[in-house]
């Protein structure tokens, strides 16, 4: 098995480490330094992130979601949601989506609300809108689905996503954000 160095960059990770010689632990901790710091997030590269959830195991990533890593994990993803926003497809209405990604551990779930307007996405951690509508996931799927390594049509009609409200516009979230791939 591959030793991995004492303190390894998320981008050299998913670049040159192969996952499979990666154990849970070691990709938590790796998770979990890098984004300690929430400049770390910005410094991780998206297409890069992809590509290391795309080739982590459901276990590894479910170890992940399940760890302290979770947290900042999420946190930076919502951190940088404005970035890939792309206002296609929206309207000049203010749209506004409850995320809520369930499995924490202890129960529950981290919530988020995004409000979309006038070419520009701003993320909160309160729920202070009526949503037009809400995502339910667990951590695992989310981390697919803004990575774009799942399908939200899929995993909508395999249940694995939920969506309360407007469903037509949950369908087409998808095309408002460029979102990175592997």
């Amino acid at each position: 098995m591959k030793a991995v160095a004492e303190k390894i960059d998320v981008n050299e990770l998913g670049r040159s480490v192969d996952l499979k010689t990666l154990s849970e632990d070691d990709l938590v901790a790796t998770m979990r330094d890098a984004l300690a710091e929430p400049e770390g997030a910005k410094t991780v590269d998206a297409s890069v992130f992809a590509r290391l959830v795309k080739g982590a195991s459901k276990s590894q990533l479910e170890a992940v979601m399940n760890s302290d890593a979770r947290r900042p994990v999420i946190d930076a993803i919502f951190g940088r949601m404005s970035e890939f926003y792309s206002s296609s497809g929206a309207s000049s209405k203010r749209q506004v989506v409850h995320w809520h990604v369930t499995g924490a551990p202890g129960g529950g779930s981290d919530d988020y609300q995004t409000a979309m307007q006038h070419g520009s996405c701003a993320v909160s951690t309160s729920l202070d809108e009526d949503p037009r509508t809400e995502l339910f996931m667990n951590g695992t799927e989310f981390l697919k689905v803004v990575t774009n390594n799942a399908n939200p049509i899929t995993l909508f009609m395999t249940r694995k996503l939920k969506v309360s409200g407007d469903v037509g516009f949950a369908t087409a979230l998808q095309k408002m954000f460029t979102i990175p791939s592997a």
